[in-house]
């Protein structure tokens, strides 16, 4: 176990990643084109009955695939005094419903009324529209922007943004800039918010990355991680000093994997150095897996398990901190991706798309 301020010469780590191998430069994809809307259903025709009840036939609306199906037309009765009922259109498969026109006022002079029916909600199109969600969280950049509802944004230093010239999948995908001197920056983005469902004792992420050269230059990196808030009486470094918390970082290009513990007087660090690098100048799929029972982290590279930090690898003695294995985070409920360079060398560039968090293994997405 090696205590932050002994290993500030090292490094300490914060690490953000993404997942699925994809081209540097993609030309834009082109959206299937829409189909057609489905035939809207018709409406029967009410039995007039004198005095009596009209009763509306059911519109059903055409499955459009892809396209805007539209509701049926609500059905017209015609009765003395009689009341005619519209029936309700089915929403298009793929599409947008439109509501069923209302039923004609065609009651007859003793009063009669007709009410239209309503037209139920259609699904999402599948040409052009945004993948399901397959996690709790999920972000692929598309709406140009760092969602403000989703994430907060912490900056010193570093800068996030939204671009389109390096994508994995879509049209967008997040730009993280580290600078090249000075003291440590970062460009982080916090899950606002998160679920409850996220919040438990083991959570799990992937995102696709790309990781430029030059950012194998800088000593040490952190990229992805989770955590909880500590209750020791110390603060440690900015921008979240009390966190204690698991992540994916990178130590002169390779792979570092910790246990970071800010709120202690002597800021705890654990780590391990699984071997091989960083994929650099190319798109990859990284996953990993972040436990408080037993303390551990699990990495997965473009699906094949890279390495892992536990109590066989990192700390003294068999043990992390203390003589203790499991609970040393207590739980996560911060989630973060982006970076945070603590020694800058050299001005870099990562780029994520395809970002899902959740409770269980999500898997990297198709190439």
């Amino acid at each position: 176990m090696t205590s932050r301020s002994a290993i500030w010469g090292l490094g300490l780590s914060l690490a953000l990643i993404g997942c699925g191998a994809g081209t540097s430069n993609p030309s834009p994809g082109t959206g299937g084109a829409t189909g057609a809307a489905g035939q809207p259903g018709t409406g029967g025709q009410g039995l007039a009955g004198s005095g009596g009840q009209g009763v509306a036939g059911q519109g059903v609306a055409g499955q459009g695939v892809a396209g805007h199906g539209t509701g049926g037309v609500g059905g017209s009765g015609a009765g003395t005094g009689g009341l005619a009922t519209g029936g309700t259109g089915a929403g298009g498969t793929g599409g947008n419903s439109t509501g069923g026109a209302a039923g004609g006022q065609a009651g007859g002079a003793a009063g009669g009324h007709a009410s239209g029916g309503a037209g139920a909600s259609g699904g999402s199109g599948a040409s052009g529209g945004a993948a399901a969600c397959p996690g709790l969280v999920c972000e692929d950049f598309e709406s140009g922007a760092i969602d403000p509802e989703k994430w907060t944004t912490l900056m010193k230093g570093g800068t996030a943004t939204v671009q389109t010239q390096k994508v994995a999948h879509g049209t967008h995908a997040l730009q993280l800039h580290g600078l090249g001197s000075g003291s440590d920056d970062w460009a982080i983005l916090v899950v606002k918010s998160a679920p409850a469902a996220l919040k438990g004792k083991t959570t799990f992420g992937r995102m696709n990355v790309y990781w430029g050269a030059e950012a194998a230059v800088g000593l040490h990196s952190q990229f992805p991680f989770a955590g909880s808030n500590g209750s020791g009486s110390a603060t440690g470094p900015a921008p979240l000093p009390k966190l204690r918390y698991l992540e994916v970082g990178s130590y002169f290009g390779g792979w570092q994997l910790g246990m970071n513990l800010l709120d202690l007087s002597d800021s705890v660090e654990v780590v391990s150095h699984p071997a091989g690098k960083w994929p650099t100048n190319k798109w990859f799929c990284m996953e990993w897996e972040f436990e408080d029972q037993p303390d551990r982290v699990t990495l997965w590279v473009n699906g094949t398990e890279v390495g892992k930090m536990d109590s066989t690898n990192a700390g003294s003695n068999g043990s992390l901190y203390q003589g203790k294995n499991s609970d040393i985070i207590g739980g996560f409920d911060t989630f973060g991706i982006g970076f945070h360079d603590w020694h800058p060398a050299k001005a870099f560039d990562v780029y994520y798309d395809d970002v899902v968090l959740d409770a269980k293994r999500i898997n990297c997405p198709p190439p």
